[in-house]
């Protein structure tokens, strides 16, 4: 397998330390110049609103306030630190957010974007549309509509931080994202990105197997994966099998291994890797893309360094 010269990694240091935005800059730093977690912590927090959600964050949509699809980047963020504790400010204000914003009818949060977002940029999948109330006439039809996208994931920072919720809404809302992968629903690729974080988060590591198999057994995952390489499967493929101790990186191990050498052959020249992907007119898309650049770039670059794949 190909590794990242020294030289590439170079360059990936240097877009990441000044020309991303300063949360994966400080991620770069923790990551690999061991800069505090509780600096880092609070470069996130100054995304985080009075209300306890986070704005600004997602790359696809402009609005600079709470938004539940805002707040699901910045678990992303606390997810990969791993050790932010409870007690944190951060979370103390997220997780009284989150409980507020569920919907215990429908068994998931109600519109993850807001209707202002739709008087800022944003990419079309991310727009505000106002949806006739769904009331469920049976578990069956509650499962059979609930949407993992966004949703599986912020169900799982309930599961990383449980103590912080009321347990009939813990227990709900687990019930409610096992049933769903249990149902062999037809999996798409950014549900089952977040369907892997809710999965990560339990503590239960039975459970925990049992969940992965039927999200990643009999090579399922490459079916959800483009017909031409790009950087929009290598970030799939970088958050499903994110290291070699994973249970089921031999299964996809050349996959992964294509993956990589993909990223090596193609980083940018400025150090940075970009999507092949792109919304909204030249103008919008340009303020966008370096944020998302940033994005790409630290992730592909973490993932790298836990395989041993930079010289």
């Amino acid at each position: 397998m190909k590794k990242l010269t020294r030289e590439q990694f170079n360059r990936a240091t240097r877009f990441l330390k000044t020309k991303a935005q300063d949360i994966d800059r400080a991620m770069y730093e923790h990551f690999f110049e061991d800069k505090p977690l509780h600096e880092v912590a609070d470069i996130l927090a100054t995304y985080q609103n009075q209300d306890g959600g986070f704005g600004t964050l997602d790359y696809d949509i402009g609005y600079p306030y709470s938004c539940l699809k805002h707040t699901e980047s910045a678990c992303r963020y606390i997810f990969a630190l791993k050790e932010i504790p409870e007690n944190h400010p951060i979370i103390q204000r997220l997780i009284p957010y989150l409980v507020e914003n569920f919907n215990r009818v429908k068994g998931e949060w109600d519109n993850l974007t807001v209707p202002a977002v739709n008087d800022y940029p944003h990419a079309p999948w991310w727009g505000h549309n106002e949806k006739e109330p769904f009331v469920p006439q049976s578990r069956s039809d509650l499962i059979k509509h609930y949407d993992p996208n966004t949703n599986s994931a912020l169900a799982g920072m309930f599961v990383k931080y449980s103590s912080l919720v009321p347990k009939e809404i813990l227990d709900e809302t687990m019930g409610i994202v096992i049933d769903k992968i249990n149902s062999d629903y037809g999996f798409g690729q950014y549900g089952m990105m977040s369907d892997v974080y809710f999965v990560n988060a339990l503590k239960d590591e039975h459970l925990k197997a049992d969940l992965l198999k039927t999200l990643m057994g009999n090579g399922k995952l490459i079916s959800l994966l483009d017909g031409n390489w790009g950087t929009e499967n290598a970030y799939k493929l970088c958050h499903w099998i994110d290291n070699p101790e994973h249970p089921y990186y031999p299964m996809y191990k050349d996959a992964v291994q294509n993956n990589f050498n993909f990223l090596i052959g193609t980083q940018d020249t400025d150090g940075s890797w970009s999507p092949n992907w792109s919304w909204g007119d030249a103008e919008v898309w340009s303020g966008v893309l370096n944020r998302l650049k940033g994005v790409l770039t630290f992730k592909f670059l973490w993932t790298l360094k836990k395989y041993d794949c930079i010289d």
